[in-house]
């Protein structure tokens, strides 16, 4: 019996060394490096460059590194509660690299779900990290503002952009927007105004196809605050940083960049682009003023329109003004019978040379056409190949050149890049810049005393072969390079491509004068086409 107890003894004692042995093993695993409790203390870019600073934010498709302590093993990565790939064979006790996904490849924002949280998650054989971080939008930018002048507190403002997401702040300051674009500075300050209302109205986020990456057009309602100062420049601060834009209580003096036409006809709607073009009071030009009710004004306040219905009286002025609460803009030689070398009312001489163009009045030719009296028609059904085609070919008169504007209209120096064989014309669904057709327009100047005939003619073949060519511009396109159809625009043609007047200069065309000017039908193809244009008022236009 005795014995038996003894052994019961010795098994006690084996069992709680035993016991004790595993758990020493167990704590020895416990504090083994890099099995602790994980921590994240920061994340860096992996460049050597950088390795001191750490970062609270980053923008998508950048590789970082997530450094602190007990990494190692880690299982699985969750940015913004998604989880994101990464090479396990990089991490180590103290850190673990991934790259933050794109938008396109999937990965979402907080700022456009907001049941996702800003944060890093390491999730390891021992543990679980977590890490406040900030994934950003895209840069922001304002592109305008809008609100009735004049502006006092409480009034609406909307402000248009991108990226206008994760506001932190918006305020205005007494520091003007252009020196803020010609200084360098950390953040921007001044005498600070906060606004304390505002809301996002539209934030459409999109992938953009041209640079196959995600943008938020964004809109802002905000109430203005008493402002102190009359002029200034609101700002928006969000997560990724700072945009802002000029902004005064009264609105500025409105400009003009372009005019879609310096000589209308009648019916043509004429559109002109520039900026501040905030609460049009009126249009005027000669003896005629069109109002508020008769303007298109775009929401961009960057471009209006009206339609020419009434040509201003002869000797009443050439100049076209706008004018706004802000002040007045002119423009200098609108509607100008100076500048007008063929109006086909009697001004010029048909040579008669066949087969001529047909001549019909706003009330003679077929609608829709309209005009400020008669115009010339260019009316070919199937037309095919032709080296002598349908044209309109005058000259002033039998004893001397086309009178052209003097230099008060366009200055001497003026090159002939910037000067233009323009005139308004009707595309009635030509076949003109369709595949595969060839017709295009051949245009001659005969300068005076000089028998030699100058050519533009805009076209070229490049394979005859295989039938492909090229145009140096569309045939009859504006001066962006379109070729509209079915109404009135005007079209032009650089004098500078005629070789008479390759790098001349406009005292230089004078005095060289243009005699003859024909515009024929031509088609160097065989694919037939029907061609049916109007034409008016040819005349020189200077490009400011």
């Amino acid at each position: 019996m005795k014995k038996n107890k003894i052994n019961i003894f010795y098994l006690l004692v084996l069992s709680t060394i035993a016991f004790m042995q595993l758990s020493l093993i167990s704590c020895s695993e416990d504090n083994k490096e890099g099995y602790g409790t994980p921590e994240i203390t920061g994340v860096r870019v992996p460049d050597p460059v950088y390795a001191d600073s750490l970062f609270t934010k980053s923008s998508t498709g950048q590789l970082i590194a997530i450094t602190g302590t007990n990494l190692s093993n880690v299982l699985k990565i969750y940015i913004n509660d998604q989880q994101v790939s990464f090479n396990s064979t990089m991490n180590t006790d103290h850190s673990v690299m991934c790259t933050i996904p794109k938008e396109e490849n999937g990965f979402k924002l907080t700022a456009f779900d907001s049941t996702l949280k800003d944060e890093i998650r390491l999730e390891t054989s021992h543990g679980t990290a977590t890490f406040a971080f900030k994934i950003l939008a895209p840069n922001p930018s304002i592109g305008r503002i809008q609100g009735l002048y004049p502006r006092d507190a409480g009034d609406s403002l909307y402000v248009y952009g991108k990226n206008l997401i994760d506001i932190e702040k918006i305020y205005f300051t007494d520091i003007p927007a252009a020196k803020l674009d010609t200084t360098k500075w950390k953040d921007i300050t001044g005498s600070i105004v906060d606004v304390t209302k505002y809301s996002s109205l539209v934030k459409d986020h999109y992938l953009d196809p041209q640079t196959n990456s995600y943008v938020t057009s964004s809109e802002l309602g905000l109430v203005l605050p008493d402002i102190p100062y009359e002029s200034g420049t609101l700002v928006v601060k969000t997560a990724t940083g700072y945009s802002y834009i000029a902004y005064s209580k009264k609105p500025g003096i409105p400009k003009i960049k372009s005019v879609s036409s310096e000589y209308p006809e009648i019916g043509e709607t004429v559109t002109i682009k520039g900026s501040e073009f905030v609460q049009v009071g009126s249009i005027t030009y000669g003896d005629v003023t069109l109002t508020s009710k008769d303007l298109k004004v775009a929401s961009s306040e960057d471009e209006l329109s009206f339609v020419f219905n009434k040509k201003p009286a002869t000797g009443s002025g050439t100049t076209l003004t706008i004018t706004t609460p802000g002040g007045q803009v002119n423009y200098e030689n609108f509607f100008n019978p100076a500048s007008v070398l063929i109006n086909f009312d009697g001004n010029a001489t048909d040579n008669g040379w066949g087969p001529n163009a047909i001549y019909e009045s706003a009330t003679s030719g077929a609608a829709p056409y309209s005009s400020d009296g008669s115009y010339a028609r260019i009316n070919v059904m199937d037309n095919g190949s032709n080296w002598w085609g349908t044209m309109i070919y005058f000259r002033k008169d039998w004893s001397g050149p086309f009178p052209l504007p003097g230099y008060d209209v366009i200055p001497s120096n003026a090159s002939a890049d910037d000067i233009y064989l323009a005139m308004e014309v009707y595309d009635n669904n030509s076949a003109y810049n369709t595949a595969g057709y060839t017709g295009y327009l051949r245009y001659l100047i005969q300068t005076v005393g000089d028998a030699e005939n100058y050519y533009d003619n805009g076209f070229a073949w490049i394979n005859t072969d295989q039938g492909t060519f090229s145009f140096s511009q569309p045939v009859i396109g504006d001066i962006d390079g379109n070729n509209v159809k079915g109404k009135w625009y005007r079209h032009v043609i650089k004098l500078s491509n005629f070789a008479c007047f390759k790098d001349k200069t406009y005292k230089d065309i004078v005095a060289t004068g243009i005699n003859q000017i024909r515009l024929m039908d031509y088609n160097q193809g065989t694919k037939k086409g029907n061609i049916d244009v109007c034409f008016d008022n040819i005349r020189i236009y200077y490009k400011k």
